[in-house]
C-alpha cells in the first residue's frame, strides 16, 4: 500500500508539512544520524522510537558505540530518512540528550533492542538519545516513474524546470 496520495501532493488541505514529517518518520523507519567527531562529521544508520507528541525520536543504543562521546562535546546533530520506493526524503536538525534512565529505558524497549541487547533493559551498556527537532525539510517527488518521465519531456519541451515535487522547510521547535 503506497502511502502517498495518487496525486503526489503529499500534504492535507492545509498544507500541514509538519504531520507529513511526522508521518514518513512512522513509515521510513531507518534514518542515518549525525553527528560531530571532533573535525570531522560522521554517519550512522539507526532505528529511531517517533514520540510526535513529546517532539523527539528516541534511539536506544550502546554505550559502547562512542556516539554518547561525540554528543557530550557537541549536542547538535541531524537525522536524515530516505524512501527511495516513494522518492520521500527528510533531514531533521537539532540537539541530542543522552540519558540512562531506567524507566524510559524500559518504557522504549522493543524487539529491535532486544537484537543488540539480549540481556535485556537492565543491560550497563544501554544508553538513550534523544533527539529533539528544530528544524525539518523534506522532498517529496512522484514516485511513478512514467510521471517523471513526462516531467522531464514537458520540462525539454518548454523549457521551464520540471515540476517534481515539493521541497519544503518547517520549524519543528
Amino acid at each position: 500500500m503506497d502511502p502517498k496520495p495518487a496525486n503526489n501532493t503529499s500534504l492535507d488541505a492545509k498544507g500541514d508539512g509538519l504531520a507529513f514529517i511526522w508521518k514518513n518518520i512512522q513509515l521510513i523507519h531507518d534514518c542515518m544520524l549525525v553527528t560531530r567527531d571532533n573535525n570531522h562529521l560522521r554517519s550512522r544508520p539507526m532505528r529511531g522510537i517517533a514520540k510526535e507528541d513529546d517532539n523527539a525520536i528516541w534511539f536506544i543504543t550502546a554505550k559502547t558505540s562512542h556516539k554518547d562521546e561525540e554528543l557530550a562535546r557537541d549536542p547538535q546533530a541531524c537525522i536524515c530518512y530516505s524512501d527511495k520506493s516513494s522518492n520521500t526524503y527528510l533531514s531533521l536538525s537539532g540537539a541530542v540528550e543522552l540519558s540512562d534512565d531506567a524507566d524510559q529505558i524500559l518504557a522504549l524497549w522493543n524487539s529491535d533492542a532486544e537484537a543488540y541487547f539480549p540481556h535485556g533493559p537492565s543491560d550497563p551498556n544501554i544508553i538513550l538519545l534523544k533527539f529533539t527537532p528544530d528544524v525539518g525539510e523534506y522532498w517529496d517527488a512522484p514516485s511513478n516513474p512514467v510521471l517523471l518521465a513526462i516531467q522531464f519531456i514537458k520540462s525539454k519541451v518548454t523549457g521551464e524546470k520540471p515540476k517534481l515535487g515539493e521541497n519544503k522547510k518547517i520549524v519543528m521547535a
